[in-house]
């Protein structure tokens, strides 16, 4: 669930909307400043999005990864995947993108029912704007529970930016989805009178919505049902200009007995000829909460997950706790996946969730993401017959290749980069010949750096790091004897 920091049931109402002629006028002034950073390279206009992920058209053709011939966008200081880019309260974060920059917004913290961000890049650095970007509630919903919102830059048969949010309904405990619209990214986006836009009371109510519009133009929204029993993805088709229903919802996703607890947070985009849809697994406020995903070649599925989290504490070796409710960006360079993990835990479900960033390759339909190290096991790659695989225990997977005995012995490793740059790789490896080895490391056929094995005492195994700079997508890392010897068990990319 895309909820906010406190206990549900025990969170004091978020600070009082701003609402009526003098936020408006404030605003005005904010959204003039934000865009007068003028427009960013490449970007011409101002109903591309995020959701240009979602949205864009594509084919049966090509996957969209970050391809090779790219610009690799420059990074502001101190930016790093597993940091976060707004340290504060910025929970269930979604990002769009538009002539002047690009805006996030963020579950209800205590000082906006939705906090809205801006940057001139998608890394950063990222400014919190004053004020609040939803002018109020509609009369259905009561205060302190505005969560996970997600808004759509206008096009198709919208003039209007629109946002769709979840809040508690007046006279009861279940979640709806409202829809609200602005002629500004930073609002006050104004709430649509008259009943929720989905309230599926016999299933606990719902929240998470997520925006989805097809090449021709048709709209469609996720969200998930509430009832912690039944919890589910769903989609419905919506009206041209996405502010009703069009269809009866269809459920295209359950949860899965190996997962945790319940599916949420669901982000729908179109890659290598396929569907993907982002999901999180989890209580929000838990540090086995993380993303998943599943693909399928039809809109409604069925579809077929994959077998482990693309995000999880573990995989970030603990350098980003529950990391989830995924939001995919596109842009110029590739695509980002925009995401929250727990920076502070206050006792019970409240926790502070931070906004994270990090580039997203794909190879076809399969996403990866920069920040969370992957393992290659150096026995599964090709060997040029000087170099065998033996069993050994202590390794993982109970396999290892080498000794190095002979100039020339050279093992092709092909790693997949989801963005072009540069790359740590690590190599568990173990030498016990009491001398060091040196291994020449190639990227793509070009000599590029070397590893230098140090001596290792029996049975441990030790770590030795290289540099590289990788392309985006697959990769050949080589490695070549240059003296002594050694055993590699992996090859770790970070």
């Amino acid at each position: 669930m895309r909820r906010t920091g406190g206990d549900p049931r025990a969170l004091a109402a978020v600070m009082p909307l701003v609402a009526g002629a003098a936020i408006s006028v404030l605003v005005a002034l904010v959204v003039g400043l934000a865009v007068s950073w003028g427009p960013v390279p490449g970007v011409a206009d101002v109903r591309s999005s995020q959701g240009a992920s979602k949205e864009r058209p594509e084919g049966e053709g090509p996957p969209l990864p970050s391809p090779a011939s790219s610009p690799v966008p420059i990074d502001p200081p101190g930016y790093s995947p597993v940091e976060p880019v707004i340290h504060g309260s910025f929970a269930d974060p979604t990002v769009i993108k538009v002539a002047g920059g690009y805006f996030a917004y963020g579950t209800n913290n205590s000082s906006a029912a939705m906090p809205v961000a801006t940057a001139t890049t998608p890394t950063g650095p990222w400014k919190v704007l004053p004020g609040d970007g939803l002018a109020r509630l509609p009369v259905w919903a009561m205060e302190g529970r505005t969560w996970a919102p997600e808004v759509v830059p206008p096009g198709g048969g919208s003039g209007s930016y629109v946002l769709y949010f979840s809040a508690r309904r007046r006279g009861g405990d279940e979640q709806c989805i409202g829809v609200a619209t602005a002629s500004s990214p930073a609002g006050p986006f104004i709430p649509r009178e008259g009943a929720p836009l989905v309230c599926p009371l016999n299933l606990g109510g719902a929240i998470d919505p997520a925006s989805y519009i097809e090449a021709d133009g048709t709209r469609y929204l996720l969200y998930k049902s509430d009832d912690r029993r039944t919890a589910a993805i769903h989609l419905v088709r919506l009206s041209p200009d996405g502010l009703a229903l069009a269809g009866p919802p269809k459920q295209i996703m359950a949860r899965r007995a190996d997962e945790p607890v319940l599916v949420e947070a669901p982000d729908l985009v179109r890659r290598g000829g396929k569907y993907v849809l982002f999901y999180a697994a989890g209580w929000y406020f838990k540090p086995n909460y993380q993303t998943r995903y599943a693909v399928a070649s039809s809109i409604e599925g069925p579809y077929l997950k994959a077998a482990s989290p693309l995000q999880s504490t573990g995989g970030y070796g603990g350098k980003i706790v529950g990391p989830g409710s995924a939001d995919v960006l596109a842009d110029d360079s590739g695509d980002y996946l925009i995401f929250h993990g727990i920076r502070d835990y206050h006792g019970g479900t409240r926790v502070t969730r931070a906004m994270y960033v990090a580039r997203l390759g794909w190879d076809g339909a399969r996403p990866a993401i920069r920040g969370v190290p992957v393992r290659y096991e150096a026995e599964r790659a090709r060997l040029n017959g000087c170099v065998s695989a033996s069993v050994l225990s202590s390794a993982s997977g109970g396999r290892a290749i080498g000794p190095f005995t002979h100039d020339g012995c050279r093992v092709d490793v092909p790693v997949f980069a989801p963005s072009a740059g540069p790359y740590a790789v690590a190599a568990r490896y173990a030498n016990r010949t009491g001398y060091d080895a040196d291994l020449e490391v190639s990227v793509n056929g070009y000599a590029t750096t070397s590893l230098r094995l140090p001596t290792t005492a029996r049975p441990g195994w030790a770590s030795a790091t290289a540099k590289v700079e990788l392309t985006a997508g697959w990769n050949t890392i080589s490695l070549r004897r240059l003296a002594g010897e050694g055993r590699v068990d992996y090859l770790e990319l970070r």
